[in-house]
């Protein structure tokens, strides 16, 4: 009875709500398309630019639902993304955002929040990574094969 006293007199904080993303960071970008430190993130505008790309990552392309036209140039562990046949992606997700350079993103919804990709969907969101980039023959960053998520 008395720890039912003490919590009446405190504030106390609400339960989390689940699949709800957090707000950003007062001061944060919040456009489609750009990071939340105010960098463009869309192939077209970055086709051209040096990226600088950790051993192990691959630059990734992600959908997202708000700019249908645009993908949104990731750098993602290419342990996390499936082989040709769909299979063999560990579990999880290790990104960095080209357009900062912060890194060390572990989860998928940490990393899309940050990019404001504006996720509709829980169940599968790495999804959204839809293909992967390769540059041509001039040298400019370009939408490569699909990415085969399985399942």
């Amino acid at each position: 009875e008395e720890e039912e006293e003490e919590e009446e007199g405190s504030e106390s904080s609400s339960p989390p709500v689940l699949y709800q993303m957090k707000p950003p960071p007062e001061g944060c970008c919040t456009t489609d398309g750009f990071c939340q430190a105010g960098k463009d993130l869309r192939l077209v505008s970055i086709s051209n630019e040096h990226i600088e790309v950790p051993s192990g990552f691959l630059l990734v392309g992600a959908k997202s639902p708000n700019l249908p036209d645009h993908l949104l140039v990731c750098a993602v562990d290419k342990r996390f993304l499936p082989d040709d046949n769909g299979r063999n992606a560990l579990l999880g997700f290790s990104g960095n955002c080209v357009g900062c350079g912060k890194k060390g993103f572990c989860y998928f919804t940490e990393f899309s929040n940050h990019i404001n990709l504006k996720l509709t969907t829980q169940p599968k969101k790495q999804k959204h990574l839809k293909y992967y980039l390769v540059r041509n023959a001039q040298g400019t960053l370009t939408k490569g094969s699909v990415i085969c998520w399985k399942g």
